[in-house]
């Protein structure tokens, strides 16, 4: 007989079938009992081995011993043709039989009701450590960023739409002084007013986190407010609410406080309700209201905020309600700009005179820090105690984009131009579609000779000027090293602008290029406008250089006896430390051949321009190539050292390269220059 049939015979095939299937079964229930009642892994883990143990006593049980009505006995002892032991037998089979059955019942009770019960579990704890993770990565990567998009006024009348436009205003203003979050600026989400859009489109547009959304409803002495706060990565609403109020100022900001305290709590940041709330700015409907028609007249006119109207509506909101501090600050900032940049005596009374009254009314306030701050920068020019109030009106509202943007000033004026441009980073990430914070980005990483980055930040850069453009063009030549290239490509960049600016940048890249004929057919068509310090109208003075650069002796003398005309020289000191005076008096000298005098002129501009870096680095390639071009070598060659050292657009790979140098280009001291630069050239490739 076979092993196969012997195995048959003593029903060992079927007892360990039967085992199996009973093991299983046991198996499948044990895993979905033990967690219910706490018990481990190990738990289930150690069932499964008992079981799997248990299987070769039982197949060796089998093999020795038949069960039978008189308990077991050993094999050789059982008659087969018993029907006692055939009875057993059938049993056996059925025992089997039954154990499949309710393993594969169980198995289709697990797959298709448990199982997905489970996934779900399972997907719903995958999605909370998701958002516990994503939370966590957003704190630890900074703060959440919120967008407040124009609230919508639900019923067409005025009212409405001035208190819609209110809310929304005045909410911007409550969640840029919340540090647990970070707020798009007015300016990128206006765009979105009355537009139907997908949020997660939105939200990536502004970089969001999260979008408020709402609508405010007005009639009669009754307010309604509502809105609702999603998740602009999900386009899932993480909370709404509907406040309806009495028509007075007090209810509108504490809605608003109450909206922000749960915008605080829906993004899960570290705030507190003292944080939040604040003092109501002003219990004066009609303060109030004269107050956002105001902003209303900054935000629709060009040049609003030094409007008059925009001055009178201030004033009278302060006026009905003299504790109302905030359109106090914003006076302070407009006759501030008016004084630096007229040197306006009136200007300046006016805002000291706001200032002492904002003093008394609310001292140490974000108002009164932001007054100081602009009155600080714009007419005391001290910048160290501008810097230190910017930060410390930051502290408490790190989403003033306003302030934001005075720190950068602020920061070039110092010189600290890496603080500036992470400054410019969150300006940016505030206001993403302002293209201010990119532009200026853009140009400051070129200027701090981070020429990588620059060229990062404009390849990404959908909305190029035409003077980004002509950076762009000025900043490849790292690359290609061809200033023809370079011209064609500013040629490009004016065709497609046809402004005054494309217009000069292409006047330059000319010159750059030596295409000087070029450079003096174009600037025929560019507009005369602007009188330097010499006299010479902008056009003038560069057809002044082109006219030098050209040999033109007659057009020379032609331009510099307007000039002298106009000027009464002699090299006094300067008006203001920005002024170009002595910049165009050593262009001046320059073309009359008086070397010496230039580079005195020169001398006199760095050291009328003190600790102010603005001037210093904005002019430092000009002055540069006009020591060049007096063939003043030495004085030549250590300012462009000075300004490759320094913050500049004197440019390594560009610089050496202009025309301005050819009359020092065989000097020694240049020539040794020009190979330093070469060598450091090529080790960057």
């Amino acid at each position: 007989m076979t092993l196969f049939a012997e195995l048959k015979r003593r029903n060992v095939l079927r007892v360990a079938a039967a085992y199996v299937a009973v093991s299983w079964l046991l198996i499948q229930v044990v895993e979905t009992l033990f967690p219910v009642f706490g018990l481990s892994d190990a738990a289930i883990r150690t069932v499964v081995i008992l079981l799997a143990i248990g299987f070769i006593p039982a197949v060796i049980s089998a093999w020795a011993f038949e069960l039978t009505p008189e308990g077991l006995v050993r094999d050789a002892e059982v008659d087969r043709a018993a029907p006692s032991i055939k009875a057993s037998t059938k049993r056996l089979d059925r025992i089997v039989m039954v154990a499949l059955a309710l393993a594969v019942g169980f198995f289709a009770f697990d797959k298709f009701i448990l199982d997905p019960a489970r996934d779900a579990a399972l997907a719903e704890a995958a999605r909370e450590e998701g958002r516990v993770e994503a939370v966590q990565a957003k704190r630890e990567a900074g703060p959440p960023v919120v967008a407040v998009l124009p609230f919508s006024a639900v019923t067409a009348n005025e009212d409405s739409e001035f208190f819609a436009a209110g809310v929304h205003d005045d909410l911007l203003t409550k969640l840029a002084q919340t540090p647990s979050m970070l707020v798009v600026s007015r300016t990128s989400v206006m765009e979105y007013k009355g537009v139907q859009r997908n949020m997660r489109e939105i939200g990536a547009a502004l970089g969001a986190d999260a979008i408020l959304e709402g609508g405010v409803q007005s009639a009669g002495n009754r307010i309604r407010i509502n809105a609702q706060l999603i998740d602009a990565k999900t386009d899932e609403h993480l909370w709404a609410e509907t406040y309806d109020r009495e028509l007075t100022t007090a209810s509108i900001f504490d809605v608003q406080d109450d909206i922000a305290l749960a915008i605080a709590e829906a993004l899960q940041t570290t705030f507190t309700a003292a944080a939040v709330r604040s003092p109501i700015p002003t219990q004066n409907m009609a303060a109030y209201r004269a107050y956002h028609e105001a902003l209303a007249v900054r935000y629709e006119i060009r040049h609003g905020h030094q409007s008059d109207e925009y001055r009178g509506l201030l004033q009278k909101a302060a006026e009905l309600d003299p504790a109302f501090t905030r359109p106090l600050a914003l006076l302070v900032g407009s006759y501030a700009l008016s004084a630096f940049q007229g040197r306006d005596p009136e200007s300046v009374t006016r805002a000291e005179s706001i200032l002492e009254n904002i003093q008394a009314i609310a001292p140490d306030s974000v108002d009164h820090l932001i007054a100081q701050t602009f009155y600080t920068y714009y007419i005391l020019r001290d910048y160290d105690l501008a810097h230190e109030l910017t930060s410390r009106v930051l502290d408490r509202v790190p989403s003033d984009t306003e302030v934001l943007s005075i720190k950068t000033w602020i920061e070039r004026r110092l010189g600290d131009y890496a603080a500036m441009i992470e400054t410019l980073r969150q300006g940016r990430k505030l206001e993403p579609r302002e293209t201010m914070w990119e532009n200026r980005l853009i140009f400051n990483l070129a200027l701090a000779h981070r020429y990588d980055e620059a060229m990062a930040e404009l390849e990404a850069y959908e909305g190029r000027d035409e003077n980004v453009e002509f950076l762009r063009a000025r900043l490849m030549v790292r690359e290609h090293g061809d200033l023809q290239r370079m011209v064609r490509d500013v040629v490009a960049v004016d065709e497609k602008f046809g402004s005054k600016d494309s217009q000069r940048n292409t006047v330059f890249a000319h010159v750059m290029a030596r295409e000087f004929e070029e450079a003096a057919s174009v600037l025929e068509s560019v507009p005369d406008d602007g009188v330097t310090p010499m006299g010479l109208s902008n056009k003038q003075f560069d057809q002044l250089i082109l006219a030098h650069l050209l040999g033109d002796r007659d057009t020379v003398a032609e331009l510099v006896a307007i000039a002298r005309e106009n000027l009464s020289e002699g090299g006094g000191s300067l008006d203001e430390v920005d002024d170009w005076r002595a910049i165009t008096l050593a262009m001046l000298a320059t073309v009359e051949g008086d070397g010496d005098r230039a580079v005195r002129f020169i001398r006199q501009y760095y050291s009328g321009m003190g600790t102010d870096w603005a001037s210093r680095v904005h002019n430092r390639d000009f002055t540069c190539q006009v020591l060049g071009l007096a063939g003043a070598t030495a004085a030549a060659v250590r300012c462009v050292r000075e300004g490759l050292e320094e913050p500049s657009l004197v440019m390594p790979f560009l610089e050496p390269k202009l025309p301005f140098y050819d009359p020092i280009r065989d000097e020694p001291m240049f020539v040794e220059l020009v190979e330093e630069l070469d060598r450091e050239a090529s080790t960057r490739r």
